[in-house]
């Protein structure tokens, strides 16, 4: 079996402890960082959180679930090769894995040499490096989304998997936090105006949801939409993402100042801010507070 590419974070999903650990060992002092998970709903925590390159799953899971499970898979992370497989899956099942979106499919028991080509084979579907296209020096991408807080691990997923492949872990997962809440504030406090004590008596009431849909129902609010804009730029060798909402914005230089201290646990109004800060001291606000930046450089990641 020849030696594969070092730094793939890969993801394993089998009910089977033992087949977990067996296809780990094959990938030992092989450059793989692997991670298990039995579960359809541990799978998807995981692969929201960790981010791997390659997934690994078993279509005959608990329930049924394999395929839902790569549809779930495919709809959140397309550009994530999933390699499945199964013992003795009929041809039709096969073959509606692959039309879902499926990058090979293996035999079970999976023999080193076959995982090691499927593997091979899943790596050059990964989109490649910025630093790898000769002449390019800048890559942009511009989203805009609704106000919909349900709406936002996804889009964060799809940022992480197609703007910041090439970081560490540790530092996706950096990454990844302050994403989420600077992108909750986003929704919630500018563009829904969701005081946090409000936010606070509706969570411990049990009536968020409920607070939610007032607000995304109401005409002068339903509309409004986050901007983000990610730049990729090789002269500066970083990562720049903005973050804009159309909400009043907000008194943003006494929370900054605030944010450099330790959150009192029992006033925890502006710790999105003080989390993303914590990963990213460049974190700037714009004049009127409803447009963050965030600078992820890549240099001696």
């Amino acid at each position: 079996m020849s030696t594969l590419a070092t730094s793939d974070h890969l993801l394993i999903i089998d009910p089977c402890p033992d087949i977990q650990a067996r296809i780990a060992e094959q990938l030992q002092g092989r450059g793989f960082s692997v991670v298990a998970a039995s579960d359809p709903i541990t799978a998807l925590t995981t692969i929201d959180m960790a981010a791997p390159d390659i997934v690994i799953t078993d279509l005959f899971l608990p329930d049924a679930t394999g395929l839902t499970l790569l549809k779930e898979l495919k709809a959140r992370h397309e550009r994530c090769p999933v390699i499945v497989m199964a013992k003795d899956a009929p041809e039709p099942m096969i073959v509606q894995a692959l039309r879902i979106g499926a990058a090979d499919y293996l035999h079970k028991p999976v023999t080193e040499e076959e995982l090691a080509h499927a593997l091979q084979r899943a790596r050059n579907l990964l989109p490649g490096d910025l630093a790898d296209i000769p002449g390019l020096y800048r890559l942009e991408y511009r989203l805009t989304v609704d106000s919909d807080p349900a709406h936002i691990p996804g889009v964060i997923s799809w940022l992480i998997k197609t703007t910041a492949l090439t970081l560490p872990p540790i530092r996706r997962l950096h990454l990844r936090g302050a994403l989420q809440e600077l992108l909750f504030n986003a929704v919630e406090h500018g563009n829904l105006e969701i005081q946090y004590q409000e936010k606070q008596k509706a969570l411990l009431e049990g009536h968020y949801e409920q607070l939610l849909a007032h607000r995304l129902a109401q005409t002068r609010l339903k509309d409004r939409r986050v901007t983000m804009h990610v730049l990729h730029d090789k002269d500066t060798n970083s990562l720049v993402y903005r973050i804009g909402d159309e909400g009043k914005g907000f008194k943003w230089r006494s929370l900054l100042a605030r944010s450099q201290e330790t959150c009192k646990s029992e006033d925890t109004n502006g710790r999105g801010m003080f989390l993303a800060r914590s990963f990213f001291p460049c974190l700037a606000y714009n004049e009127l507070g409803n447009e963050v930046t965030i600078t992820v450089p890549l240099a001696g990641c």
